[in-house]
């Protein structure tokens, strides 16, 4: 895994990307349990933590049961926010292949929306989504 991260998907502040330790927020969608997930970004797609410290969610694979729900493995009944287990690396390959090239992530009925930390609305309130950093988050980018 390489480091990579997103641009917000907001215009609030005057940094445009999300950079290894920035504050942001998570966007999801009404579908999926609605409101968000304020985090500082851990890279790698990993999004909240665990009591434990290890991370709680991976974005890619977020991704891949917002958008492609029958090609998921899973246990028990379909989560709406499925933490990391034995199958996300798997559940994150098919993410990645949904939506890691920005002309991939603009076709996505559920792309992903990360935001300025200080952003108030929900998911369905933002036409724009969040397209790939070109810096890969290491390091804060003005617009």
């Amino acid at each position: 895994m390489g480091s990579f991260s997103w641009n917000k998907a907001d215009k609030l502040t005057a940094i445009e990307n999300i950079a290894y330790g920035s504050s942001f927020k998570f966007l999801i969608p009404k579908e999926f349990g609605g409101g968000f997930i304020k985090d500082k970004y851990q890279d790698y797609g990993y999004l909240d933590r665990r009591e434990n410290g290890e991370p709680k969610y991976d974005m890619y694979e977020i991704l891949a049961f917002w958008n492609n729900p029958e090609a998921v493995k899973y246990d028990g009944d379909y989560p709406l926010m499925k933490e990391i287990d034995v199958y996300t690396d798997r559940n994150r390959g098919k993410g990645i292949d949904i939506g890691c090239y920005d002309k991939d992530i603009l076709k996505l009925k559920y792309p992903l929306k990360l935001v300025s930390a200080s952003f108030v609305g929900d998911y369905e309130d933002l036409a724009e989504c969040s397209l790939g950093d070109p810096d890969q988050g290491f390091f804060n980018r003005k617009r």
